[in-house]
């Protein structure tokens, strides 16, 4: 699986963007913001965004949760993407 990162600061389209970068790019899934995105349709995980805590939000992003990160990890072994674009505000937090 070949990953390519989308690094940006919070609030500057990398969500808007992501797909149509994906799609030029022959991407077949993305990662972002805890979920796990396949032509346009979550398959797994749990959006951060829903989350009321910054740091909860920040944790589901970062998939510190056991139970979702297995769940995000499976379904990616099910789906077995060529290509993986992974969305963060930073490349430490991408590489993680």
């Amino acid at each position: 699986m070949k990953v390519y990162a989308l690094i940006g600061p919070t609030g500057t389209g990398k969500s808007y963007r992501a797909p149509h970068v994906a799609q030029e790019h022959g991407i077949d899934c993305i990662i972002d913001d805890g979920l796990l995105i396949s032509r346009g349709r979550i398959i797994a995980g749990k959006s951060s965004k829903a989350e009321l805590s910054r740091i909860k939000a920040a944790k589901v992003a970062m998939f510190y949760f056991p139970s979702h990160r297995e769940e995000v990890k499976k379904a990616l072994r099910e789906v077995n993407p060529e290509k993986v674009l992974v969305l963060g505000i930073s490349r430490p937090m991408v590489e993680k």
